[in-house]
């Protein structure tokens, strides 16, 4: 069926609406990870943007809903790259499938370190909305134990997939965002894979 004029003019003004936004969303991006989140504003983000501040608000309510926005990508990537590094890894050696699950997230975060450090800093961790995160790894990490451990009581995988989680977690965005001095953070991490290798053997 052949497309109406009013069906064609609608497609570029649709598009124009998504490219718009897309460079709302960039310049925020950009604005935070340099000025921090508290320093910039919505007039910061539509001059850097090269647009009125009504054309801005045409598309975000505040700059809270820019940050919400942002941060949900932000979390989606980063569980993206977990669940293809936990999904790669089945089937090799407990150590090397922990070391690569974790030095993922940690490349994925020092890649986004500036903008990940703009959200952290008036928050702890859950206040980045790792929360949500969270509950997504817990459930493919106990699923990764399951098939690593084999069947064990509820409770007990519940535990320790909550610590590695959380710890590998806590491990990756300490590294990501201020590595120790004169230390080596893929050693760094391996050292942590190892600690977590030990305890789930010891547990098997």
């Amino acid at each position: 069926m052949a497309e109406t004029p009013a069906v064609r003019r609608k497609k570029p003004s649709q598009e124009r609406a998504r490219e718009t936004r897309e460079r709302i969303l960039d310049s925020a991006a950009q604005l935070f990870a340099e000025f921090g989140i508290a320093e910039t504003s919505t007039n910061l983000i539509a001059a850097h943007a090269h647009m009125s501040i009504g054309s801005l608000y045409r598309y975000f309510d505040d700059k809270a809903a820019i940050v919400e926005i942002l941060r949900g990508r932000l979390l989606t990537e980063l569980e993206e790259c977990f669940t293809e590094a936990v999904l790669g890894s089945l089937g090799l050696p407990l150590r090397e499938s922990v070391a690569g699950s974790l030095r993922v997230i940690m490349r994925a975060l020092t890649e986004r370190q500036r903008l990940v450090r703009a959200l952290a800093a008036e928050a702890t961790v859950a206040g980045i909305g790792f929360g949500g995160l969270e509950r997504r790894l817990l459930l493919l990490t106990r699923a990764y134990l399951l098939q690593q451990l084999g069947p064990r009581p509820d409770d007990e995988l519940d535990t320790r997939a909550f610590v590695m989680v959380n710890a590998g977690l806590a491990a990756s965005l300490r590294i990501a965002l201020q590595p120790p001095p004169g230390l080596d953070p893929d050693r760094l991490i391996d050292e942590t894979a190892n600690m977590f290798a030990d305890w789930l053997s010891a547990g098997a």
